[in-house]
C-alpha cells in the first residue's frame, strides 16, 4: 500500500473493522469454558501455523530481524491474553470494558515522546471526554457491574500488557517496512511461547477431553477473527494512523461489547450507558477532525 492510503478514509475503513473483531473478543471469550492458561495456549497454537502459511504464500519468510524486534511486543501479547480469559471469568464483559479505557490516556502519554506525536490541547481534552464517556458505558451497567478484586487485577493487568503490545508495534511500523502479516505471524510465535511455561505447570491437559464442539468451535472464532483477521488489520492501520488517534477510536469496541454481551450473556444495556456510548463517538469524531502535530520518525528497512 503506498503513501495514497494516508489521505483515503481506507485505513478508518479497516480501524473500524478492528473495533467490531476486537470488540467481539470479551464476548466470545467468555463462551468459552476451557481454563484461562489452556485456552490461551490453544488459540496461539491453532494461530501461529495459519499466519506462517500466510506468508509463505506471499512468497516471504519471517526474518531474523522482525523476529527480534517482535520479542517484546509478543511476549507481552501472550501474557494479556491469559490476563483477558481470567479478567472475564472472575467479571462482566463491562468491567474489562472500563478498565480498557485507560488504554487512550496512556497512549497519550507515550505518544509524543516515542512518535513525535504532539497533541493539541483540544486533542487532550476530547481524549479525556472520550474516556470518560467509555467509563460511563460500563458503569452505566449499575447492578450488572460483578467483579472481583481479583477480576479488577487481571483487568488492569490486561491493560498494561496489551498497551506495551499495541506501542511497540505502532513503532515497529512507524520505523520500517515489515509486513504486517509476517509481523504477525513473528508476534504470535513470542506469544505461543510466552504460554507454554505457565500451561506447562497450571494446565491440566485433561481437561481437552472436556473441551466441546462449541468450546472449539468459539475458540477458532476468537483466533481467525479476532485474531488474524483483526490483527493483521490493525498492524497494517498503524503504519497510517496515529497512535493517539487509534487508540481513542479503538474506545468504540467497548460500547460494540457492551451491546453484543446484552443478547450474548444477558447484560443488558441500560439508557445510561446508551447516553455515554453517543458521548464516544462525539469524543472520536472529534479528534479524528483534530490535526495532530506530527514529527517525522526515521524509517529503516525490516
Amino acid at each position: 500500500m503506498d503513501d495514497r492510503a494516508r489521505t483515503t478514509a481506507l485505513p478508518y475503513i479497516a480501524l473500524g473493522a478492528v473495533v467490531f473483531a476486537w470488540g467481539s473478543g470479551p464476548v466470545v471469550t467468555k463462551l468459552i469454558t476451557a481454563p484461562a492458561v489452556l485456552g490461551v495456549f490453544l488459540r496461539y497454537g491453532i494461530t501461529v501455523p495459519v499466519l506462517f502459511a500466510m506468508v509463505r504464500l506471499q512468497g516471504s519468510s519471517v526474518g531474523r530481524g522482525t523476529l527480534a524486534r517482535a520479542m517484546l511486543p509478543g511476549l507481552s501479547f501472550g501474557i494479556n491474553l491469559i490476563f483477558v480469559f481470567r479478567a472475564v471469568q472472575e467479571a462482566t464483559v463491562a468491567v474489562l470494558a472500563v478498565a480498557t479505557t485507560l488504554q487512550p490516556a496512556l497512549i497519550l502519554l507515550i505518544a509524543g515522546p516515542m512518535f513525535g506525536e504532539r497533541a493539541t490541547r483540544r486533542h487532550v481534552a476530547w481524549t479525556l471526554v472520550g474516556v470518560g464517556g467509555a467509563i460511563g458505558v460500563v458503569l452505566g451497567a449499575g447492578s450488572e457491574l460483578r467483579a472481583s478484586a481479583l477480576g479488577i487485577t487481571f483487568a488492569l493487568l490486561a491493560v498494561v500488557t496489551f498497551t506495551a503490545y499495541f506501542v511497540l508495534t505502532r513503532l515497529a511500523r512507524a520505523t520500517t517496512d515489515v509486513d504486517p502479516v509476517e509481523w504477525m505471524a513473528a508476534i504470535n510465535l513470542w506469544a505461543l511461547i510466552a504460554v507454554i511455561p505457565p500451561t506447562l505447570f497450571l494446565a491440566d491437559l485433561g481437561d481437552l477431553d472436556q473441551m466441546s464442539g462449541r468450546d472449539w468451535f468459539w475458540l477458532a472464532v476468537l483466533a481467525y477473527v479476532t485474531g488474524v483477521f483483526g490483527h493483521v488489520l490493525m498492524s497494517w492501520v498503524h503504519g497510517y494512523v496515529e497512535a493517539s488517534r487509534s487508540s481513542l477510536t479503538l474506545l468504540t469496541m467497548n460500547i460494540w461489547a457492551v451491546v453484543l454481551a446484552w443478547p450474548v450473556h444477558d447484560e443488558p444495556v441500560t439508557a445510561i450507558q446508551g447516553a455515554a456510548g453517543l458521548v464516544v463517538l462525539g469524543a472520536v469524531a472529534a479528534v479524528l477532525r483534530t490535526p495532530v502535530r506530527a514529527e517525522p520518525v526515521r524509517h529503516r528497512t525490516a
